[in-house]
């Protein structure tokens, strides 16, 4: 048995963008959150300090979009999903970002992270993004 905690469509202003228009003024994202649980206590206790406070995840959430910036959705969800991971008993979060491309109207990029308690992807430092060989691109 485990116990997830799934929130939606949780709208946060920041400034994210890698082109100097989007770095002028805030955007809305729309993050949706599967948070699975460390202990289960909440759900056998019905004590709000046996669980975690989403009213708090949310703020969290808020406050994080206010008080950075970033050029990729990809660094801002992993950001994220790695302060959550710190600050709340949690096990796993799943986490996906939506943005909007405004050169695309009306369309949507998403980014989805999911990440383990404990695990660090910027510790694996093997792989060379961006740099592709010709041969590669052929397979």
């Amino acid at each position: 048995m485990s116990a997830n905690i799934v929130i939606k469509n949780i709208r946060v202003p920041t400034i994210i963008g890698v082109y100097d228009f989007e770095k002028t003024a805030p955007q809305t994202l729309r993050l949706d959150l599967d948070l699975k649980l460390k202990h289960r206590s909440g759900s056998f206790s019905d004590r709000l300090r046996d669980t975690v406070d989403y009213d708090e995840v949310i703020r969290t959430v808020k406050f994080f979009g206010s008080s950075t910036q970033h050029e990729l959705l990809e660094k801002f969800t992993y950001d994220l999903a790695q302060r959550l991971l710190a600050k709340f008993p949690l096990a796993n979060v799943d986490l996906t970002a939506w943005k909007s491309i405004a050169s695309h109207a009306p369309a949507e990029i998403a980014v989805r992270i999911n990440l383990q308690a404990g695990e660090d992807w910027q510790s694996d430092r093997s792989a060379k993004w961006g740099e592709w060989r010709e041969s590669e691109l052929n397979d």
